[in-house]
């Protein structure tokens, strides 16, 4: 009996916090920055809910949009599990972050770096092409404390309004990720403002570059749950006619499970004016 439940153990998947440690669940996540004219949907009202969603559903890594610096301190208050990266994309602390959170004991910080989507993206506070402003790439590279596991972890804000800035941060991304990753299987999360039939998402996701595979978890996940759009707009009625503008991106290194679009309402209330993400992958 003692053989036998010594073999069970030497064969069965390690697991921490009630998962196996070969899963991440990763989430991108537009929080909204605090506006104060939000009416019931101002940060003070929504971040207790932001917080106790990313705690609940156990996210081991994230990416946010939208923080400014009261809004990361806020989070940072309410994750003490958490550990995170970024500044802002004026430089250090001015202009909205888009940070990267992560469990402090699962993965250990290998390496970490900022660059801005731009002509030149080592440049702080440069805006590129036709951009309305500075838009920034934060990006961290992890170890998994367990089982070793290395991966990086990109996340990202495309401009809202410029579209040529759109499709050149695509090729940048692309060149950036290819160049910094190269082989380790990486992760990319963000609020892209495109939709699937824009060009900028085509290019992001181009086969024929030659360069790296980038997927759509949402289009090669086992399984998928939630609304088919991402944007609320805090609209009280959903609008089925918009398509997603936020994602989460992967290596084809990288085996997606499950896609969940978080349909964060409650009436009138919402959680954000965009819809968490969260897909739960493993590193092939």
């Amino acid at each position: 009996m003692r053989r036998i439940i010594i073999t069970l153990l030497l064969v069965a998947p390690m697991f921490v916090s009630g998962q196996s440690v070969n899963s991440i669940k990763a989430m991108t996540f537009n929080v909204r920055y605090a506006n104060p004219k939000d009416g019931i949907n101002i940060w003070e009202n929504r971040r207790d809910w932001v917080a106790e969603s990313i705690n609940f559903f156990e996210v081991d890594v994230f990416g946010a949009q939208e923080v400014i610096e009261s809004q990361l301190k806020d989070l940072v208050e309410r994750l003490p599990d958490y550990t995170h990266v970024g500044i802002g994309r004026n430089g250090g602390s001015e202009g909205e972050f888009c940070p990267v959170f992560y469990r402090k004991e699962i993965f250990e910080l290998l390496e970490s770096d900022t660059f801005w989507l731009s002509e030149t993206p080592e440049k702080t506070n440069s805006k590129g092409w036709d951009a309305a402003l500075p838009r920034i790439v934060t990006w961290v590279k992890l170890r998994h404390k367990a089982n070793g596991h290395e991966f990086y972890f990109f996340n990202t804000h495309f401009d809202h309004r410029g579209e040529k800035a759109q499709f050149e941060s695509a090729k940048l991304l692309r060149k950036q990720i290819a160049k910094i990753a190269g082989d380790i299987p990486f992760l990319v999360t963000g609020d892209f403002n495109i939709p699937p039939s824009n060009g900028a998402y085509k290019e992001l996701v181009d086969t024929n570059t030659g360069a790296i595979g980038i997927n759509d978890t949402h289009e090669v996940a086992q399984k998928t749950y939630g609304p088919t759009y991402t944007f609320n707009g805090f609209a009280l009625e959903p609008d089925q006619t918009r398509e997603r503008i936020d994602y989460i991106f992967c290596s084809d290194k990288v085996e997606v499970k499950k896609h969940h679009t978080l349909d964060g309402q409650r009436g009138g209330d919402f959680i954000s004016d965009h819809f968490p993400i969260m897909a739960i992958v493993s590193l092939r």
